[in-house]
């Protein structure tokens, strides 16, 4: 406030009075005239409560019963309350430091609007959380939706690995027998390697034996071998002694009919299964 100035004071009621200089203004505050709810303004547009200023020493408050309070007001005011007897005996009066006040005022305004600055803050950031949260929800669901395809996959999966695994068991089973097939058919070809093994040594023998033959048939031709000609040799006188029966009968002209035809027929079956190759060859047939 500055002495040159000019105030007004409104009433509860909403009531102008003014305008008046300080110090009328500080009078009337003693007089009483200046209710605690009062307002003072030096423009009529800006208004402050009396007791808000520490120049009109409004920082008296009466407590005329308990719970009962009237003020803040100026000392004067409380002394003519008492003189006047509207106070009850049971009275008690406050002193209020208006400087403190001002700045517990001052503070709690402040604090008031760091409140909302907070309030705000918080709000914006509760904003900003919902939106979050709102992402991240629809981030979660895009997350379920992926997970249920996934254990939509992880079921085929499943499903497909079952089948590979009845597969590879029945191909395990196909190979258990075909495994079997060929132990068995390397059985029988070991089997068959022995007998051929053995019909080798069975032929080697027989072909040895017949090599022996042969050796022995080409020894026989060599010892039947002769050569047959037209010429008539006389008999060469070897002994005086005359032949045996039989052989004299046979020279002689004296063997029985009988006989000669069993040597006959002896002579031509020899001679049919040995063949006429084989009868040259026995008898050493050679063309002069």
């Amino acid at each position: 406030m500055r002495n040159n100035e000019n105030f007004y004071v409104k009433s509860p009621t909403g009531k102008v009075f003014g305008p008046i200089d300080i110090e009328t203004l500080k009078k009337w505050v003693r007089d009483g005239r200046v209710e605690p709810l009062a307002g003072v303004s030096s423009d009529l547009q800006n208004w402050a409560i009396a007791p808000s200023y520490p120049e009109l020493e409004m920082n008296w408050i009466v407590e005329n019963n308990p719970g009962q309070f009237y003020g803040p007001t100026h000392r004067a005011v409380v002394d003519d309350l008492k003189k006047s007897g509207s106070l009850s005996p049971a009275a008690r009066f406050y002193l209020d430091d208006r400087g403190q006040a001002a700045q517990r005022i001052a503070a709690a305004e402040k604090a008031i609007a760091d409140r909302d600055l907070e309030i705000s803050r918080r709000d914006t950031a509760l904003a900003e959380a919902q939106k979050t949260s709102a992402r991240k929800d629809m981030q979660m669901e895009e997350v379920k939706k992926a997970l249920v395809q996934r254990d939509a996959r992880l079921a085929e999966a499943t499903t497909l690995l079952a089948q590979r695994e009845s597969q590879i068991a029945e191909l395990t089973k196909a190979v258990a027998a075909r495994d079997g097939e060929i132990r068995r058919r390397d059985a029988e070809v070991e089997r068959l390697e022995k007998d051929i093994s053995s019909l080798k040594e069975e032929l080697s023998g027989r072909d040895a034996t017949i090599e022996e033959m042969k050796a022995d048939i080409a020894r026989r031709d060599e010892v039947h071998q002769r050569e047959w000609t037209t010429e008539v040799l006389v008999p060469e006188v070897v002994s005086n002694e005359p032949p045996p029966p039989l052989a004299r009968q046979a020279f002689s002209g004296g063997t029985s009919p009988s006989a000669l035809a069993a040597l006959e027929a002896q002579a031509r079956k020899e001679l049919a299964r040995m063949g006429a190759t084989g009868a040259k060859k026995f008898f050493g047939f050679r063309k002069k």
